[in-house]
C-alpha cells in the first residue's frame, strides 16, 4: 500500500485534528538548553534502568540454561526458551538506540548478528555442529570468534530448532555439545550486557554535557541529532529489513525465512518491542521509567500535532497487536501477505511523520542517514 493510502486510513483515527505533512510553522531557533534537557533525561535517567534490566535478563538466561544442562528435560527446555524470550524482548526495545556503547566495536552485531543476507551464520553453525570445536564452549574464546556464532540468533538455533531441541533433551553427543555451546553464548551475552551497562554512563554524561568545551559534541542540538536519527532509522530498519526482507519484491517472492527470529516464531514480536523502545525517544517515558513528554515531544510546540502523532503511533501498535507473533504464521493466512504489506505501509507512514513533523519541528531532521550508503 502507498503512504497516501495509510495517510487516509490513519487520518480517520484522529479526525480533523490530524496535521501531519504540514509545513513546520516558522519559529525561532530552539535554545540549546532545551535539547540538553532531553539528552539528560533520556540518556542518564531513562536508558540506564533498561540496561540494568537487559543485564538481569541475560544473567537469568545464563543461569537457566546452566541448570537445564545439568538435568535436561522438556520442562527445563521450556524454561530456557522463556528466559530467551524475556532477554530478547528487552534487547529488541534497546536495539534501536544505535549509538555510543551500543555499537562500539560491533557490540550490537555480537549481541545479534542480523540481517544475515548471505546465510553466513547457518553455514558456520552447521560446520560447528559437525566438528564440535571445544573452543566454542568457552565463553571467552567464543567472544573472540565469529560474530555469526555468538548472540541471540545462534542461541535461537540451539534452543528452538526442532532437531536440536530433541538433541538437547536426549542429551546425546550432539545435545551435550549444544548445551555447552548454548551456555557459552548465554554467558557471553551476560558479559556483553554488563559491559554495555558499565560503559553507558560515561557516554551519556558526555552527550549531556555537549557544548563548546566538548570535543565530540559542540552543541546539545548536535548531540540530540543522534536521538532523532535513532528514531528515524529505527523505523527505516523495521520497514526495509524486518518487514521488507520477508516481503521481497512480490507475493511470489515473499519468504518468511528471511525474517528476523523466525525460528523462535517472534519476528513480529520483535517489531512490537522495537516500537516500544522507539516511542520512548519521542515520549520520554519507557514503561515505568521516565516521564511523559520529556523526550523529543518536549520540542513540539503544537499540542494538536503532538496528540495526532501519538494517536497515529497507537493505531499502528493496535494493528500490530492483531497480527500473529511471527511473519511465518501471518503468511500462512490466505490474506497474510496483503496484511504484512499493509502493515509495512503503516510503518512507512510513521516514518514520514517523523521526517516531516518531528524532524521539522524539532529542527533535527535531515542530514546524514547511515542507511542510505552515503
Amino acid at each position: 500500500m502507498s503512504i497516501q493510502f495509510w495517510r487516509n486510513t490513519l487520518l480517520s483515527t484522529t479526525a480533523a485534528m490530524f496535521v501531519g505533512f504540514s509545513a513546520p510553522v516558522a519559529q525561532a531557533d530552539i535554545p540549546d538548553e532545551n535539547y540538553q534537557a532531553i539528552l539528560s533525561h533520556l540518556l542518564t535517567e531513562v536508558v540506564p534502568p533498561k540496561l540494568d534490566a537487559f543485564h538481569d535478563a541475560t544473567s537469568d538466561l545464563a543461569d537457566t540454561i546452566g541448570e537445564f544442562c545439568r538435568d535436561t528435560d522438556t520442562d527445563g527446555l521450556k524454561d530456557v526458551q522463556g528466559a530467551f524470550h524475556s532477554a530478547m524482548d528487552i534487547w529488541q526495545e534497546i536495539q534501536p538506540w544505535r549509538m555510543g556503547p551500543m555499537v562500539a566495536n560491533g557490540r550490537d552485531q555480537h549481541i545479534e548478528y542480523w540481517p544475515d543476507k548471505h546465510g553466513t551464520a547457518k553455514r558456520q553453525f552447521r560446520k560447528l555442529v559437525f566438528n564440535k570445536p571445544a573452543v566454542y564452549t568457552d565463553p571467552i574464546k567464543l567472544s573472540e570468534g565469529s560474530a555469526a556464532l555468538q548472540g541471540f540468533p545462534a542461541l535461537e538455533e540451539v534452543l528452538f530448532d526442532d532437531k536440536h531441541a530433541k538433541q538437547l533433551i536426549n542429551a546425546d553427543e550432539d545435545g551435550i555439545y549444544l548445551c555447552q555451546y548454548g551456555t557459552a553464548i548465554a554467558t557471553n551475552l551476560q558479559t556483553i550486557s554488563g559491559e554495555l551497562r558499565d560503559e553507558w554512563p560515561e557516554f551519556a554524561q558526555a552527550m549531556s554535557n555537549a557544548g563548546p568545551d566538548s570535543m565530540d559534541y559542540p552543541t546539545a542540538k548536535f548531540a540530540a541529532t543522534d536521538l532523532y536519527r535513532a528514531l528515524h532509522e529505527g523505523l527505516l530498519i523495521i520497514s526495509s529489513q524486518k518487514l521488507g526482507r520477508p516481503l521481497g519484491e512480490s507475493e511470489k517472492d515473499g519468504k518468511a525465512s528471511r525474517a528476523e527470529s523466525e525460528t523462535s516464531k517472534r519476528s513480529l514480536r520483535n517489531v512490537e518491542h522495537n516500537l516500544i523502545g522507539l516511542f520512548a525517544i519521542y515520549d520520554g517515558k519507557w514503561g515505568d521509567v521516565g516521564e511523559e513528554g520529556m523526550g523529543l515531544a518536549s520540542l513540539i510546540d503544537s499540542s494538536l500535532l503532538d496528540r495526532s502523532f501519538r494517536l497515529n503511533w497507537q493505531t499502528v501498535q493496535d494493528r500490530l497487536s492483531e497480527l500473529p507473533t511471527s511473519v511465518g504464521e501471518l503468511l500462512e493466512q490466505p490474506d497474510g501477505y496483503a496484511k504484512l504489506s499493509d502493515f509495512a505501509g503503516q510503518i512507512d507512514f510513521l516514518t514520514s511523520l517523523v521526517e516531516n513533523d518531528v524532524g521539522g519541528n524539532t529542527k533535527l531532521g535531515g542530514g546524514f542517514n547511515s542507511l542510505d550508503g552515503d
